[in-house]
């Protein structure tokens, strides 16, 4: 046991890590619900050390060393509560607790200094992880599940067929425009590049956003690259020519390892629908090629939405397939993160009653064993999530207007919508 598990409601983010939003803002978390970044920009709050000394992030860390029922814990961190509700073992919050279990975890060298540091006043802050989200939200690809605030092609096909969806579209970051890209100044990185162990570059299509390598170029300049673990994720669609040091594949081999988080919702044809306008051989060919990096190791991860979560068993079944072929390079494959509440259309609660049925008939007779743990959360997620018709019928038009607009058909893809697609 640890002073971590002892807490009754630990997470290990708000105190070692930082992440960067587009609009200048900083969060501890990645998958955080309703975080004020409007409303720290508007104070100037901007960067990881200002957001650390903030009294919003004094009373938040303070919440997790003395309760597990907070108010800003239920109002923050609304994916992992949801998360735990349908399995007891899995979030986002254990899984960071986990990389400082004392025999296995990938940060249990830094266990020992985080249990100190809980004990201080946090005056100084203690980064060991940053996640950087440039502000820049080119992306070539428009999923639906997405929003304009994470793909430039997004929010122009939103624009095009008349919709406005989502804050991102209006607000005072974006300002109405489709595509955003700004200088960074790197140098309010500097303390956090000094001390992290872990550098997480995301998009967007993160290969695609110079500021990325910018990033990059920064860590080889301080000379600080080699003690961190790089975390790329990206859709697999471009290796364009970028930075310094030309692209992604000259840039590996200056961290101290790395992993491609490779972003897809299915296997096939069916991610080609929903990561629309992807080509699924393009991604294999660019797995392929990012498995011979030195010392890269390749994770699929998903986002569970109401059109992938009856069809992930293929992605885990897929993914077997290629730990075959290489078995020390390909990794496990990750359900990532529950699209959640907010303003997405496509959560678990727009699935009618009856495809929830055909749903789970495939995870009970087509999970593999090894499987079995991981798809049980799924088959919680649909059996415990109240249907949510008014939703529903939103999100049928979405996926209707954006069909209509690329050509594409959701019943082709996905024959058991066909009764509810009729309607419209």
């Amino acid at each position: 046991m640890t002073k971590l598990t002892d807490l009754e409601w630990f997470c290990p983010q708000p105190f070692i890590n930082t992440v960067s939003t587009q609009d200048g803002a900083s969060k501890p978390c990645c998958v955080l619900k309703e975080w004020p970044n409007r409303q720290l920009v508007k104070d100037g709050i901007i960067g990881p050390k200002a957001l650390h000394e903030s009294q919003l992030m004094k009373d938040f860390r303070n919440e997790f060393l003395t309760t597990g029922d907070g108010p800003m814990q239920n109002k923050f961190c609304q994916v992992c509560k949801e998360q735990e509700k349908h399995s007891a073992t899995e979030s986002h919050r254990i899984m960071y607790l986990d990389k400082f279990d004392e025999n296995h975890g990938e940060h249990r060298e830094h266990l020992e200094k985080l249990e100190e540091y809980i004990d201080t006043d946090h005056s100084e802050p203690f980064y060991l992880t940053m996640e950087y989200n440039a502000p820049n939200n080119f992306c070539n690809l428009k999923c639906n599940m997405c929003g304009p605030y994470n793909s430039s092609t997004y929010a122009k096909e939103n624009q095009a067929i008349g919709i406005d969806k989502g804050k991102g579209a209006t607000s005072s970051w974006l300002k109405g425009r489709t595509w955003v890209n700004e200088e960074d100044d790197m140098t309010k990185f500097e303390e956090v590049l000094e001390t992290a162990v872990q550098m997480k570059l995301v998009g967007g299509e993160t290969l695609a956003l110079p500021q990325n390598y910018e990033m990059m170029d920064k860590a080889i300049e301080m000379g600080v690259a080699k003690n961190m673990h790089l975390t790329i994720t990206t859709n697999a669609t471009l290796t364009p020519k970028m930075g310094k040091l030309g692209d992604i594949f000259n840039y590996v081999s200056e961290f101290n390892g790395c992993q491609m988080n490779i972003s897809v919702e299915c296997w096939g044809d069916k991610n080609n629908y929903i990561r629309f306008p992807s080509k699924w051989e393009k991604i294999m060919h660019n797995v392929e090629r990012f498995s011979k990096m030195p010392d890269t190791k390749i994770l699929f991860a998903t986002c569970v939405s109401s059109l992938n979560i009856g069809y992930l068993n293929e992605v885990a079944d897929g993914v077997d397939i290629l730990q075959e072929k290489e078995p020390n390079i390909y990794n496990d494959f990750a359900t990532g993160s529950l699209v959640f509440g907010g303003d997405n259309l496509y959560i678990v609660t727009t699935i009618p009653l009856d495809i929830r049925e055909q749903y789970l008939e495939r995870i009970y007779t087509q999970v593999k064993p090894h499987h079995t743990k991981t798809f049980m959360k799924l088959a919680n997620y649909l059996t415990d999530m109240e249907w949510d018709e008014e939703l529903h019928k939103k999100m049928m038009i979405d996926v209707a207007k954006r069909d209509k607009f690329r050509g594409t058909c959701l019943t082709d893809i996905f024959p058991e919508w066909k009764p509810y697609y009729e309607k419209l």
